[in-house]
Order: C-alpha cells, then structure tokens, then sequence
C-alpha cells in the first residue's frame, strides 16, 4: 500500500515543481514596453511641372507615290520591231527616250504619196494662173492646203512610230514585247513619274488643327531598310479638303523632289516605299510634356502635396512617341507622380524619393 502511494506522490510532486518553476520564470520576465510600430511607406518618383511652350511633332505612315501616272498607248498600228534595252519593269527612263519602234515602211509610204500630191497640187495651181483661169485657180489653192495637211498628218504618223517617254519616269509594268503587232490606242506600258513623289498621310482631325499653319514645312521621312534606316527631306504639300468616308481620317500630303537624284538624297528613295514621316505642328501654349505613365484613367494624374497623393483632372492635347501634352489641369511646381503603385487613392500617404 506504502509502495503504491509512492508511485503516485512522486510524479505528482515533479509535475507541481514544474508547473511552479514556469510560474516563476514567467513572473521574472522583464515586462516589454509597447511602442509605435514604424510603417513603410510607398517610395514613388515625381516630375515638377513647368509650363511653357511645348511644340507638337505628328507622326504618319503611308506609301511613297508618284505624282503622275501614265497609261502610255500607242498612237500606229503596226509591228514593233526594235524595243529599247531598259524598257523592263523598274528601270528608269528619261523624257524623250525612244521605248519602242513600230515598223515605219506603211508611213514612209503614205509621207511620200503625200509629198507627191502636194506637188502635183503645186503644179495644177502653176497650170490654172497660167491660163488665167480663176475657178481652177482656186480649186488648185484649195487642194494644196488638204495636200499639205496631209503631209503633215503623214510626217506625225511616221514621227509616232517611234514611241517616247513624255516625261522622266520609273517603267511599271511593260505590256508589249518585241515582234508583237499593235494597235493605234493599245497600251504599251504603265510609267510613273520620278520627278516628283508623293506621300499620303492618314491624321486624325485633331492632329490636322496642330498642321494647319506648317504647310511648306520640311518633313522628315524615315524606313528601314535591312540594318539601317534611312531618311529623306520631304514637304508637306497639303491638307485634302475632305475625310475619308471609310477610315474617317484627313489625308495629309507630304512631297519629295527628286527620289531618285542622290546628289539630293543621300539614298534613293522607291516608289512603293512604306515610311514614317514626323511631321511638325504648332506649339501649344501654357502646356508641359509628360511621360505618358503619369496619365490615370485616361484623363487625371496623381501630384505629391506634403506627403499626401492628390488626384487632379487634367486635358491631354496631344499624344505622341510614348508622352502626353497637357494644357489644362496643372500648374508650374506641381509634383506629377510618375511612379505606377499597384494601388493608388485620394490622401493616401507616399514618400517622395530624390530619383
């Protein structure tokens, strides 16, 4: 009985000894003082806003055109017999080269029957005041203008038959080859002018209002082609009096003179080219030019005042090549955040960094 009583004082006395050592320890614990815990706060980058005359770039893509084509056709009916060695696709050709030749003999002939006839006109008109006969006389007069006539009609007919270029062009598309018989009216190939090219440039009505006073401006066209990109000095031409129905855009015209003259361009410049032109508008007043981050929601930003952000309402005029121009909303000193928060509100608490 001693024994069992034993067995169960003994764990019983080790447990109250533990629980009375903890008790002690925790009392002697030295009391920790309560303090503010120091919350971090969102570092966040700002612009300070200067306002003053912001100039206005529009930039526009469009194909590089020439200012004239041409449908050439041939004015004689006939076999061509000699076709000139650049009359292919691409090549470029000067006005008054001969392109083609159309067989001459059929109007070497009709020139020379003409000729005869006008001398033999010549000769009845001789006859006629010889014998003082006035109704032959003027019967003579009159057959010696149709004769005439008809030897110019015949000298412009052989001159045809050699098929020119009427102006400095690149060659489209060729449409007739060597040996082919041809018709009067048929065309014989497709030119474009290289003395002048064109470009048409898609802007919105509200980018056309900043072009309206730069007409005769230069224009700076740009491609790249393989590593490098190219410019070309262009002009702008003209704003087409009209929107496009479809694309509901203004058609803008910018003008290069001599593409291919590299005396003038440092690279040819192709027809059919697609390019880029930076096109320069008026400034806008009272304005700033910003990163186009700082933009919330389309039409707002967020400004440090203290340690507080505050969200004002701002007029984007102008947005280009990754900035936004703003001329209403802000004013010189204002601190625009352009730092993106994944959360940010009216009042809420920042820390402007030095960045």
């Amino acid at each position: 009985m001693l024994n069992r009583l034993k067995k169960l004082v003994v764990p019983l006395g080790i447990v109250t000894a533990a629980i009375a050592l903890a008790v002690v320890m925790v009392n002697s614990r030295e009391q920790l003082q309560p303090g503010a815990a120091a919350q971090a706060l969102p570092h966040v980058q700002a612009v300070e806003v200067t306002l003053a005359d912001v100039p206005i770039s529009v930039v526009a893509h469009g194909n590089v055109t020439s200012r004239y084509e041409l449908e050439l056709a041939s004015e004689v009916t006939g076999r061509i017999v000699w076709v000139a060695p650049d009359f292919q696709p691409g090549e470029i050709v000067a006005a008054g080269s001969v392109l083609l030749r159309v067989d001459p003999v059929n109007y070497q002939l009709a020139l020379a029957q003409a000729k005869a006839a006008l001398a033999t006109a010549n000769m009845a008109l001789a006859d006629a005041t010889a014998l003082k006969r006035k109704a032959a006389i003027g019967e003579a007069e009159l057959n010696i203008e149709a004769a005439h006539q008809n030897v110019i009609k015949a000298e412009q007919d052989l001159a045809y038959t050699e098929i020119k270029a009427p102006f400095n062009a690149v060659i489209d598309r060729q449409l007739v080859e060597f040996g082919q018989f041809i018709s009067m009216g048929q065309p014989v190939a497709r030119l474009l002018s290289s003395d002048t090219a064109e470009v048409t440039l898609p802007v919105t009505s509200a980018e056309a209002g900043f072009l309206e006073s730069s007409l005769g401006t230069p224009v700076v066209l740009s491609a790249r082609i393989g590593e490098r990109e190219q410019r070309w000095q262009a002009t702008l031409s003209r704003i087409e009096a009209r929107v496009d129905q479809a694309s509901r855009v203004i058609p803008v015209i910018a003008e290069v003179a001599s593409p291919y003259d590299t005396t003038v361009h440092e690279h040819r410049l192709p027809l059919g080219l697609f390019v880029t032109a930076t096109l320069p508008g008026r400034p806008v007043s009272s304005a700033v030019r910003l990163p186009d981050s700082v933009v919330h929601g389309g039409d707002s930003v967020f400004v440090v005042t203290g340690d507080s952000l505050h969200r004002k309402r701002v007029n984007v005029i102008h947005r280009e090549d990754g900035s936004v121009v703003i001329n209403d909303g802000l004013e010189t000193g204002d601190r625009v955040v352009s730092t993106r928060l994944d959360m940010m509100f009216e009042g809420m608490k920042v820390e402007l960094s030095d960045g």
